[in-house]
């Protein structure tokens, strides 16, 4: 038992914490000894002398603090136990700051050549870095959205060397490594994580699917592993992968192509149009889209819409979802199934729990705002 457990000490000893843990021990080991050889050796000379008493004795002669409540009398007491006492102290607590010193920097420098571990949770986790300004855009959306400026986020990737400027001074972690690799992901706290985004490695190579999909198919196992969801979005470098990235079971698959094309062929027609997409889509303007499911099956769509003007928040019910096809104008006579999804404007998520409430309990009225 004693001999497992000194090899278990020898293979761990390079670890800091080990090490700190270790100067901590033989520290306290050496409080006791000196304290019990000092009770040996004094408590002839000064009756009213504890054993305690002489362990206190030994800590503040250690640490070079000297009260001088308690002192050596005799000379077994001086020369014998408080001068080895004191020399072996001042050297003990020179190694026990080296050591924190040294630890304290390693760690530093780990998380700066991104070869830490993260131990977040509810974070971002962005598998690749195509720019560092988009990673920055990215993870100042998720925090607006969680209304949490210091919520962390971990980028994945293999093309930074060490933590840029820019993401230090927005508390924006990273690990150094192929986002295909679980052991990356696992370093990056996936299993613990709020959302991951696999972003293309080059938007303009469609073999950045494969890679986004071995990327999106791992996180979907550490998900199936942890039993905790994990909401992954993907983005397409190229439409015709796009039935092999669904397969994966993204919840969201965001193509790189097509979406410019057209916004730029609706301010050719329609100037000013691009404010308009880019209020409805950011989380900093107050006013954005959201998908729900709903418990208001056998109504009607536009009664629900009416009631939703009506009511004291900043709330709208722009269409549904059936069977993954969007619908944005349905007729009057249109009535909601339990399968269907809502599709939202409003200031926030809550908005509609406080509407769905009310509605389906006709006895709450809702407050004026």
């Amino acid at each position: 038992m004693i001999l497992h457990f000194f090899r278990r000490w020898f293979s761990l000893h390079h670890k800091p914490s080990v090490r700190v843990g270790t100067a901590l021990a033989i520290a306290l080991l050496l409080n006791l000894l000196f304290g019990a050889a000092f009770y040996l050796a004094e408590s002839e000379n000064q009756p009213g002398l504890g054993f305690w008493d002489s362990v206190w004795w030994s800590m503040v002669t250690m640490t070079t603090v000297g009260y001088g409540d308690y002192y050596p009398k005799s000379f077994a007491g001086r020369f014998l136990v408080a001068y080895p006492c004191l020399v072996i102290g001042i050297g003990l607590i020179g190694y026990s700051l080296g050591v924190i010193a040294e630890s304290m920097l390693e760690g530093f420098n780990q998380r700066h050549k991104g070869k830490a571990t993260m131990r977040f949770e509810n974070h971002l986790v962005i598998c690749q870095c195509p720019s560092v300004s988009r990673v920055l855009q990215l993870v100042a959306q998720f925090r607006a959205a969680h209304g949490d400026p210091q919520r962390p986020a971990v980028v994945v990737t293999s093309r930074l060397e060490e933590l840029p400027v820019e993401f230090r001074e927005n508390s924006i972690y990273f690990v150094n490594g192929l986002p295909t690799s679980e052991d990356s992901l696992t370093r990056a706290g996936v299993a613990q994580a709020a959302g991951v985004i696999v972003l293309a490695h080059d938007p303009h190579d469609e073999g950045s699917d494969a890679e986004s999909f071995t990327a999106g198919t791992l996180v979907k196992l550490i998900e199936e592993d942890g039993g905790r969801p994990i909401s992954l979005v993907i983005e397409l470098a190229d439409r015709k992968n796009q039935r092999m990235m669904e397969r994966v079971g993204a919840n969201g698959i965001v193509p790189v192509e097509g979406i410019t094309d057209k916004l730029l062929m609706q301010e050719v027609f329609n100037p000013g149009l691009r404010n308009l997409f880019e209020d409805l889509v950011t989380y900093k303007k107050g006013c954005e889209f959201y998908i729900v499911n709903h418990r208001l099956a056998g109504r009607k769509l536009r009664e629900i819409q009416i009631a939703a003007l009506d009511h004291p928040s900043s709330l709208q019910i722009v269409g549904t979802i059936r069977n993954g096809v969007t619908i944005m104008n349905s007729d009057r006579s249109f009535s909601l199934e339990a399968n269907d999804k809502l599709v939202l404007l409003a200031e926030k998520r809550a908005d509609y729990d406080a509407f769905e409430s009310t509605h389906l309990n006709p006895n709450l009225q809702p407050q004026t705002a």
